[in-house]
């Protein structure tokens, strides 16, 4: 709960967002993980094609064999300029300061670390039925909850992030509690 804290996304946020190359008013969802397929990559690429929203950006972290297939993917659908794949990375906490949602639509995932991370670091989150997270989130309040393999869903949600998100929405403050109810001692 230190270490991914809200203070470092705000010390290291306009840094981060410049690195990426996004614009201030842009809405940055980041997806961490390894084994994209099993992760959903395939529907948030999709998602971010159907938002059909220019300030909407989606940055990936992570590994996969079949990174090609993905970045085919985004190619494919236009979405070169927002999406960012930016590899396996040690340190990850820039990227969860340069983000402004977290979304992970996994068609099965126990209850993955990144998702805790995220909402440690204040970010709220979107993830899937068949992730574990989905038990912490209130639908809404710190995040929301899609069905997996759900594109149509999916870039729907990532519609009212953005509009929550720019609504002054105190979204932030709420994935921080729930993070402090899971510190490591528990």
């Amino acid at each position: 709960l230190e270490h991914f804290h809200p203070r470092e996304r705000e010390r290291r946020r306009g840094a981060a967002r410049a690195e990426l190359g996004c614009r201030p008013r842009d809405t940055v969802f980041l997806f961490v993980g390894s084994g994209y397929e099993r992760k959903g990559l395939g529907a948030a690429i999709d998602a971010l094609a159907a938002a059909a929203n220019e300030a909407l950006w989606l940055v990936i972290a992570g590994r996969d064999r079949h990174l090609e297939k993905f970045r085919r993917q985004a190619r494919a659908a236009g979405l070169e300029g927002r999406t960012r794949f930016v590899g396996g990375q040690a340190e990850v906490r820039s990227l969860y300061a340069a983000a402004d949602c977290f979304i992970l639509p996994s068609r099965y995932d126990p209850f993955p670390n990144t998702a805790l991370e995220a909402l440690a670091m204040g970010l709220p989150a979107i993830v899937s039925s068949h992730c574990g997270a989905a038990e912490v989130i209130a639908h809404g309040v710190d995040g929301w909850v899609c069905r997996p393999n759900d594109p149509g869903g999916l870039a729907s949600l990532m519609t009212k992030a953005d509009e929550a998100l720019r609504g002054g929405a105190r979204m932030g403050e709420a994935a921080r509690a729930v993070a402090e109810r899971f510190p490591m001692e528990a």
